[in-house]
């Protein structure tokens, strides 16, 4: 014979429906707190603490070079639709070269010994690089 506490310790259908339910909130916020697709990029490209050429990236129909011999070790940078990077550059160490193509909002190319920086900034593709917790 069972006692009655052994009754009370079963789901019942209250209790599904309840976990049902807080699960389908879980799904309905990681829909809606998703962010926006909206691809406004900008980079800045700044040489020596002045800017010398800004791109809305988000608004270029096609490849556009920025050669600057005004640097110490002359570079060049490529920007296409949506993303940029240094091509080439006479520096030591090619750092700023071997970054590579950069087309997130927050990301940077610096170039030490030019004294260069290449940033992005706007709402431009947001994905997250690592969730912890």
């Amino acid at each position: 014979m069972r006692s009655p506490a052994a009754e009370r310790r079963r789901p019942t259908l209250l209790d599904g429906a309840a976990a049902l339910l807080v699960a389908a909130a879980a799904v309905a916020l990681l829909f809606f707190l998703q962010p926006e697709e909206s691809n406004f990029l900008t980079a800045s490209v700044v040489l020596e603490g002045e800017t010398i050429a800004e791109y809305e990236l988000s608004t270029l129909t096609g490849p556009v070079t920025l050669v600057v011999d005004e640097a110490p070790y002359p570079l060049t940078i490529q920007a296409e639709p949506g993303r940029i990077r240094i091509a080439e550059s006479a520096c030591p160490s090619q750092d700023c070269v071997h970054t590579g193509w950069i087309s997130r909002a927050g990301q940077q190319i610096i170039c030490l010994p030019d004294k260069l920086v290449i940033s992005l900034s706007g709402s431009g593709s947001q994905e997250f690089d690592a969730i912890s917790g």
